[in-house]
């Protein structure tokens, strides 16, 4: 297949099985020597742009080519091309987008000082893009082999912080908010996990809590096995009560009632390794 030509016959890239991109416009203006490319929505220009600006833009020449089905824009690639230099990329992918340059040049000296590695950080990467795919199954791997997670396990990752997670865990794992869940209070971050369930389940509460409000232990697992509701959807242990300085080294066995454990590990999760199946997580 020959080249394909713009207006003053310069060549662009060569095409092997020629489609028409769906939702790309390749805007050629042969005013200028590069080569603009913009990827937007087909039919958009008319939803955005005003009247006044249509009518002025509508007559000029709008030149749209057939371009290579495994090209890299049409696969939502944001490396460029080993000879475009990194002042002319722009990134109009969903979500991240490109930041000041003074900061991209920052990260491009510190992290790929390689001349061949023309690279973007993942902060100006879409979550859509083959790079942040790498990134993320990278991430997965070695977190897995770290942690030594179990292959039945799935990871997640989420926002909000520990204080999202109150909330998540009973919205998810007691759907209806009338399912009972067990949650043993040792300190300070336990005692708000229940506080926020009460609006999405019925907690039952295993507390080491003295009257003055200190808390100086953690319940015994012989306690914990007669007290807790073996209807519970989840057992709910926090393992570092920072604020109150007790920390569990190990984690609780599996229990004879089967109740999954729930850890908030919020300040310890990788200090130490997890029995993932002897203690019946999740």
């Amino acid at each position: 297949c020959q080249p394909i030509a713009i207006d003053n016959q310069q060549p662009l890239f060569r095409s092997r099985q020629p489609i028409m991109a769906p939702t790309m416009n390749i805007t050629f203006d042969p005013s200028l020597d590069e080569v603009d490319l913009f990827t937007t929505p087909r039919g958009s220009f008319d939803d955005r742009c005003d009247q006044n600006h249509h009518r002025e833009h509508r007559h000029q020449p709008h030149h749209t080519r057939i371009i290579d089905s495994d090209h890299p824009a049409l696969l939502g690639s944001l490396t460029p091309p080993i000879d475009c230099p990194p002042t002319k990329i722009l990134n109009f992918s969903p979500g991240p987008t490109n930041l000041p340059p003074a900061v991209e040049s920052a990260i491009q000296s510190r992290c790929f000082p390689a001349m061949e590695e023309k690279r973007l950080g993942s902060m100006a990467l879409s979550h859509r893009s083959p790079e942040f795919e790498c990134i993320l199954k990278r991430t997965l791997a070695v977190t897995r082999q770290v942690m030594e997670i179990p292959p039945e396990y799935e990871i997640l990752f989420t926002q909000g912080g520990g204080h999202g997670q109150f909330a998540a865990i009973p919205m998810n794992l007691c759907p209806t908010g009338s399912e009972s869940a067990t949650y043993v209070v040792n300190g300070t971050w336990s005692n708000r996990a229940v506080e926020e369930a009460k609006k999405y389940c019925r907690p039952h509460v295993i507390s080491a809590m003295e009257e003055d409000g200190r808390c100086t232990s953690f319940p015994s697992l012989e306690r914990i096995q007669s007290e807790i509701d073996p209807n519970s959807a989840f057992l709910y242990v926090c393992s570092n009560e920072t604020v109150n300085g007790l920390e569990l080294h190990r984690l609780l066995p599996r229990l004879a009632c089967g109740v999954p454990l729930v850890v908030d590990a919020s300040s310890d999760f990788t200090s130490k390794p997890i029995a993932w199946r002897e203690s019946n997580i999740g």
